[in-house]
């Protein structure tokens, strides 16, 4: 009976947050004859008896940044990448205006997508097998939402993967208001950091953090303009991230170690290898550092500076 009136709670909370502003866009096919299918946060579970989708495999949901579309060149290498690996549902948290996605609107765009998760999950979707994934300001909110699916459905649902592609500094007020990613966010919570301070949060982590070329900024971004070169070093935790879903083998690998300076050093050439990506071992803890080539392919095949 108790479990009966917490379903019935849940239910009466996510009738109340369904926030018109959230489409769920189901990618499916293939990069040459990519389909669609769109949910809104009132129908989100229908999603589960759509022919597509394989209602045994991991989903990956994704949230792109401030500014960003679905067309927009980095997230749409994110969707291809996904549709040529196919060993995934996926599926993209999208807005009909783009403008919505902000510091100010971050804590009900996320209780809105909790709500939604949990309507697919309470029609038998395991929620261990939700990868969240989010960039910049998206990577917060999902993390928010992934909180609050725990608070919401009184840990009856707890996501499996959480990934924060390069957290977006949304200072000390706001952090307050929204909270930061952290590894209580899921079961497994990564973390991947190429631009701080000026865009990205090296404060926002999980279980195991990946600080690419330091962390601070990417030397592929050599624009003139200061504000190019950390928009440029921030979308490259897209770019890096699509290489890895593309990949069909471990792919970006990285030294366990506790500051950049001791990776450059060599100090940490005997120390643990872990591998960023698609196919990241849960297992690994703390922060791990890397190197990337100036051109594609990115990943190299040693882990050493």
């Amino acid at each position: 009976m108790l479990f009966k009136s917490l379903i019935l709670l849940s239910a009466l909370v996510s009738v109340a947050h369904c926030d018109p502003r959230l489409r769920f866009i189901f990618y499916y096919g293939s990069t040459d004859f990519m389909e669609t299918a769109e949910f809104s946060a009132t129908n989100l579970e229908t999603l589960h008896a759509h022919p597509a989708f394989q209602r045994n495999i991991k989903t990956v949901m994704f949230h792109y940044g401030v500014g960003q579309s679905v067309s927009s060149n980095p997230v749409f290498d994110i969707i291809t990448s996904y549709l040529f690996n196919r060993e995934y549902n996926f599926v993209v948290i999208s807005y009909e205006n783009n403008n919505v996605v902000s510091t100010d609107t971050a804590v009900d765009l996320a209780e809105g997508i909790a709500s939604a998760l949990i309507r697919l999950f309470d029609v038998g979707y395991s929620s261990g097998n939700m990868n969240l994934l989010g960039f910049s300001l998206g990577a917060q909110i999902v993390a928010r939402a992934s909180r609050r699916v725990q608070a919401i459905s009184n840990r009856r649902h707890i996501i499996g993967r959480l990934t924060g592609l390069d957290p977006f500094n949304i200072g000390p007020i706001s952090a307050v208001r929204i909270g930061r990613m952290s590894s209580a966010d899921a079961q497994w919570v990564e973390s991947i950091h190429t631009e701080n301070p000026n865009r990205g949060d090296h404060l926002s982590t999980g279980h195991v953090q990946f600080y690419f070329n330091g962390g601070i900024s990417q030397p592929q971004c050599t624009q003139i303009s200061p504000i190019s070169r950390w928009d440029c070093s921030h979308d490259f935790a897209l770019i890096y991230w699509a290489e890895s879903v593309r990949s069909t083998v471990l792919t970006f690998p990285a030294l366990q170690c506790s500051t950049w300076e001791l990776y450059t050093a060599g100090s940490c050439n005997s120390n643990s290898i872990g591998h960023m990506g698609r196919t990241t071992e849960s297992n690994l803890r703390g922060a791990y550092f890397l190197r990337t080539s100036l051109t594609p392919p990115y990943a190299r095949n040693t882990a050493l500076p």
